[in-house]
């Protein structure tokens, strides 16, 4: 039995992480690789060693059969473990690492051939009783050929690239004359994307679901069945929410689909962890998709409700081992894992880039997280938009999806635009407790997910306000009361939405109020508790009720997360009628630190109680000192690009004689 010494991980970001967890807890060294792009991520500083393969993109890096081998041999590395995506799949080079003398994570190239072209697996298992869906997955690829194919099958139609995934080289066609304009886009977009043209006809099942179950196999014949998860929530055919055991399923269905996936993995000698997966039409049957030779994304699920470690298995398995006597006789309990993504929904899920200011993961009983960022890390376009898998486990279903949304409702995540407010919805909407969900169903019904948030300007306006006042307050408690100080007077903030409308908030007394155009909110009893980083929590109430908010000043404006949403609101600028920061003499002090953006008045010159004197940048937002008084102002030597000091005099107004007196 060959032992695994030290491993590398072929892989990045949440993936490297989690497999470096499980080598570590058996006493394997890992080796991370990694580009230039991520030379300061996580999974670099966390390993053993680290080793650069190259540039920033995928090709330059992760994708570099020849630097992966180099970096084997001059780190030690007996083994490697490619994780998921990138090379995870490539029988070719899995061949490479098992001929260069390395212990190669995974299946026999062989078996992973077998399975990567969705036409010869089915050809492979259909023999073997695996069902599947009506369609033509033949050697003759003629136009001729796939146009008779397709009116014996009938319509709707699905064309499918019979390589790769991801919905790519896929077309719905409803009609016969609408097939062969089918074909040639489905044929280019499969050849630039796998570089294999060849399709396949199927049935297209109408709101199917997508349910798959993991298998497990070991180098001496045994083959076990983990149960089933359900993935039928997906955007553009990619999976966004995974659970486990799969609701609404017979107990005869759930059975032939563990038997027919032991089948699939034995007729192929398969070894390690992979995942069958299949399509279930309204009736309930269910018809072979195709087989994943690799560890799947949505793992974690299946670990939770069988308590087993899948990457720990894949080792032991790899060396040689065989699997365990027994294997978990039933689930217990109900998982959910969702992905959160740096992309933006409301623009049909199209990534984004740029840095994550602020990360906070939620804690407790049954949730885990899964990821590869942390706050300031920089999110770039060269790989997979995903920062992290949010995963919960409960004693049933019901009490799994409470602790999912409570999760999803604690993730912070500031900076640039994500998933999360779209995740909070779709887990809060009812057909997903009511299990009333199919593939399409993110597509068809954007109504219970596509709501734009509710973005009230007053909230938002009075959390900027009062993290303000705690700043000008300097006071050293964070949760002390901000009613406290200097309470005879009353404060104002105002916020220019654009040149037209405005915002004002005032605090008097400890009673907040903000006005933004018809919307009102008035909190008593606001504290701010200071989170580090430029991260605040607002509290406040609103008659009986208690609100909070987590708040990031932002240039020019201030990011929010009430735990239900997350928005950015912009403001056009901030003034402030600062009475407070002015004595009796009219003096004018700089309430916090910041650098000069405007002088409006010379010295000399006649103002008016109210007009603007000098603007500053301070907390990222542009704040305008203005006159506390009528009179002359007779002091303000400072320049644009000047720094202020906290209490510093910025200029004094001397007072007309009636005013004075």
């Amino acid at each position: 039995m060959k032992r695994i010494h030290r491993l590398l991980i072929a892989n990045r970001g949440e993936i490297a992480r989690r497999i470096q967890r499980s080598a570590r807890a058996l006493g394997i060294e890992t080796v991370a690789v990694y580009s230039e792009a991520d030379h300061n991520a996580l999974h670099v500083r966390e390993a053993d060693q680290a080793i650069c393969l190259g540039g920033a993109t995928a090709s330059q890096s992760y994708l570099n059969r020849d630097a992966l081998l180099a970096a084997m041999r001059d780190t030690g590395a007996d083994a490697l473990h490619p994780g998921y995506g990138f090379l995870s799949e490539d029988a070719n080079f899995a061949e490479a690492v098992i001929d260069a003398g390395f212990i190669w994570v995974g299946p026999p190239p062989e078996a992973m051939r077998s399975m990567a072209s969705k036409a010869a697996a089915k050809q492979t298992l259909e023999p073997r009783g695996v069902p599947m869906i009506p369609g033509y997955h033949g050697d003759d690829q003629s136009d001729e050929r796939l146009l008779a194919e397709a009116e014996t099958i009938g319509f709707p139609l699905l064309v499918k690239a019979s390589a790769g995934g991801g919905g790519k080289g896929m077309r719905v066609v409803e009609r016969l004359d609408q097939v062969a304009d089918a074909l040639a886009s489905a044929r280019r977009e499969a050849r630039n994307a796998f570089g294999d043209d060849r399709l396949l006809l199927e049935r297209y099942l109408v709101n199917p679901r997508h349910v798959e179950v993991q298998v497990m196999a070991d180098q001496h014949g045994a083959v076990w069945s983990l149960f089933e998860r359900d993935c039928s929530l997906q955007r553009r055919h990619q999976k966004v929410v995974e659970e486990a055991p799969a609701p609404a399923l017979d107990d005869d269905t759930r059975t032939a689909m563990w038997k027919a996936a032991e089948i699939a993995a034995a007729s192929i000698g398969y070894v390690g962890a992979g995942t069958v997966e299949y399509i279930v039409d309204a009736s309930g049957d269910f018809f072979f998709l195709e087989m994943n030779t690799r560890l799947q994304v949505e793992h974690p699920v299946t670990e939770c409700i069988t308590g087993l470690d899948l990457v720990a298995l894949q080792l032991r398995v790899a060396e040689g081992e065989s699997l365990p006597a027994e294997r978990p006789a039933e689930p217990v309990g109900h998982a959910f894992e969702v992905r959160l993504y740096a992309e933006d929904p409301e623009q049909d899920f199209r990534p984004t880039t740029g840095m994550l200011s602020q990360v906070v993961w939620p804690q407790g009983p049954g949730v885990r997280v899964d990821t590869g960022v942390e706050s300031g890390s920089e999110i770039s376009p060269f790989y997979d938009p995903m920062l992290a898998k949010l995963i919960v486990h409960g004693a049933d279903r019901r009490e799994a999806l409470a602790r999912l949304n409570r999760a999803l409702a604690d993730t912070r995540l500031a900076g640039l635009t994500t998933n999360l407010n779209f995740l909070r919805r779709l887990c809060a909407a009812p057909d997903l407790a009511e299990f009333t969900i199919h593939t399409h169903w993110i597509e068809t019904h954007r109504d219970q997910w596509e709501t734009r948030a509710e973005q009230p300007a007053c909230w938002s306006a009075l959390a900027a306000s009062a993290i303000q006042h705690t700043l000008d307050s300097g006071h050293a408690d964070p949760w002390q009361k901000l009613s406290g100080w200097r309470r005879f007077q009353q404060r104002r903030w105002l916020y220019n939405r654009s040149e037209t409308e405005q915002c004002v908030v005032t605090e008097h007394q400890g009673v907040w109020q903000a006005h933004c155009g018809t919307e009102t909110l008035t909190l008593s009893d606001v504290t701010v508790e200071s989170l580090g980083a430029g991260h605040y929590r607002v509290h406040g109430r609103a008659g009986q009720r208690r609100r909070q908010l987590d708040a990031w000043p932002q240039a020019g404006g201030i990011e929010v997360d009430d735990g239900h949403s997350r928005w950015l609101q912009l403001w056009w600028q901030a003034e402030a009628a600062h009475e407070d920061g002015a004595g009796g003499d009219g003096l004018v002090k700089a309430l916090m630190p910041g650098t000069v953006t405007a002088i409006h008045q010379t010295t000399g010159t006649r103002v008016k109680r109210g007009d603007k004197i000098l603007s500053m940048e301070a907390m990222k937002m542009e704040t305008t000192l203005t006159a506390p008084t009528d009179g002359t102002l007779v002091q303000c030597s400072l320049s644009v690009g000047d720094r202020v000091d906290d209490g510093q005099v910025v200029f004094v107004v001397e007072a007309d004689e009636e005013d004075a007196a």
